[in-house]
């Protein structure tokens, strides 16, 4: 099942959630394709709807990243895509599982395997690299994606200037009771 077919059948039957998605994680495990890296250009035009200047460094640290997080492109794609929020407890219970599954099948990594915090991070990477390349892009779901880099961005010391340039350009991002859905 492709990510749009996993999205248009979750949609179409939300109660099926949990077994839909860990049918997508089995066919993420067999299938284990090898993702593109991300072009700077399209992250470049994504951080530039957020700010003009002073997100440099962020991209520099998002490319630099990505060849690390192959691991959780594919998963992270169908976690957080721009049409869809689950609620966070969701989101790990699922990672979780496809992490635990990936371990026992030998499909990461020794340091990533060894620790969920790590396998967390870059799977939100991941995301956040793909939710700005689609925001880049001038995707319709702009409210939602930037959601979803605000959630991300709050949460990585690394990530400061963009939750700077977010909360500067878009405050009611941070405003108290925001929420994804």
């Amino acid at each position: 099942m492709t990510p749009p077919d996993l999205i248009a059948a979750l949609q179409a039957h939300p109660e099926d959630a949990d077994r839909l998605m860990r049918a997508a994680c089995a066919e993420l495990r067999a299938q284990a394709a090898a993702p593109q890296p991300p072009d700077a250009a399209t992250l470049r035009a994504g951080l530039a709807r957020i700010a003009d200047t002073g997100l440099d460094a962020v991209l520099r640290r998002l490319l630099d990243d990505a060849p690390r997080g192959r691991a959780t492109d594919a998963l992270a794609a169908l976690l957080r895509p721009p049409a869809l929020a689950w609620d966070e407890a969701r989101e790990i219970d699922w990672a979780v599982r496809h992490w635990e599954a990936c371990r026992a099948e030998g499909q990461l990594d020794e340091a990533l395997a060894a620790d969920f915090g790590e396998y967390w991070r870059r799977l939100e990477w991941s995301a956040l690299r793909q939710h700005l390349a689609l925001l880049g892009g001038g995707h319709a779901e702009e409210r939602r994606l930037l959601a979803h880099i605000v959630k991300t961005a709050s949460r990585y010391v690394a990530l400061a200037p963009l939750k700077r340039a977010l909360e500067a350009r878009f405050p009611e991002f941070f405003e108290l009771g925001f929420s994804l859905r």
